[in-house]
């Protein structure tokens, strides 16, 4: 059984610089994937010798992007950003879904991931 995840992480960066950083290839292969290979809406990711199709379901320029993993239909990734007016910086929320008890695992490798993504973006550092 699966179970929904959702995690935040905020980013001092430009909302542009970290939308194309979660909606392209190029952007995703810096941060989330060895290799990411797109055709119109599929998006093939790369981890080793492992690769995962999904397709892009929802996208909102500089809101939100959601993928359809085609392997499971029932499980998506959401990635929504948000701006906080109050410390400037953006919210990257996460909305994933994991095996019952690996909750924690998955945690973890986000908060690596989201740490390289804010080296591939230039994030300062706080």
């Amino acid at each position: 059984m699966k179970k929904k995840i959702v995690l935040e992480y905020p980013l001092s960066c430009t909302l542009g610089s970290l939308f194309r950083a979660i909606s392209t290839p190029l952007g995703l292969k810096s941060w989330f994937a060895d290799r990411v290979v797109a055709t119109g809406d599929r998006y093939d990711f790369f981890w080793g010798k492992t690769v995962q199709s999904a397709r892009i379901v929802y996208c909102k320029n500089n809101a939100c992007i959601r993928f359809q993993w085609e392997e499971d239909e029932k499980r998506c990734l959401e990635m929504r950003l948000a701006s906080q007016e109050l410390t400037g910086d953006i919210l990257l929320t996460i909305t994933d879904f994991v095996e019952d008890g690996e909750q924690d695992d998955e945690r973890e490798l986000w908060d690596a991931s989201v740490e390289k993504l804010k080296r591939a973006i230039g994030c300062p550092k706080k």
